[in-house]
């Protein structure tokens, strides 16, 4: 969607030809959950009334979608442990961007890329602790790993027979008209 706003006309419209990339929708999507759900709800309800679909039978279909992850980003506790431990030294390096000589736009470009840095680092910790959480065995518990870049990415067969992190996207659909609802 953000790849379309930036030529799409209709796209263009939506959003007033002001800029829409990846953190904007996904910010959107966090903060709104509960409306978005409310919004699909009634939809469905809607459609549901003019008799489009009935919900007696749903189907479930998964695929695998490679994750925009590279194999280097796949760390262990520890390793991640010392990646935030940098992030957390270098944040405190840079100080107040207010502070400094440099153009404020720029410094505060590297502030947030360092605060995002030490969240994505953050957040892997935490999956890789549900993970470890799920498992029996220290040693299992100790080489579980994560990615650090899209941290609920896992490690999955692929088609060609090796291994890359994906996800496995799951669509439910109406089986009368095939509708998705879900």
């Amino acid at each position: 969607m953000a790849r379309r706003c930036e030529y799409d006309p209709a796209f263009q419209w939506l959003t007033g030809l002001q800029e829409v990339n990846y953190h904007t929708l996904a910010d959107f999507r966090v903060e709104k959950q509960q409306e978005l759900d409310e919004l699909f709800t009634q939809v469905l309800g809607a459609l549901s009334k003019e008799g489009l679909i009935t919900l007696e039978q749903v189907m479930q279909d998964g695929t695998k979608i490679k994750a925009l992850a590279s194999s280097r980003s796949y760390l262990q506790e520890a390793t991640i442990r010392e990646h935030l431990e940098k992030a957390r030294r270098r944040v405190a390096e840079m100080g107040d961007p207010r502070n400094q000589e440099s153009s404020p736009k720029a410094k505060q470009a590297q502030v947030r890329a360092r605060r995002e840095q030490q969240e994505r680092l953050r957040s892997a910790l935490e999956e890789l602790q549900r993970w470890q959480a799920r498992k029996s065995g220290e040693k299992a518990k100790q080489e579980t790993r994560v990615s650090t870049s899209d941290p609920h990415a896992r490690t999955m067969h692929q088609p060609d027979g090796g291994l890359a992190l994906s996800y496995n996207a799951q669509i439910s659909t109406d089986a009368a008209q095939g509708l998705i609802v879900g």
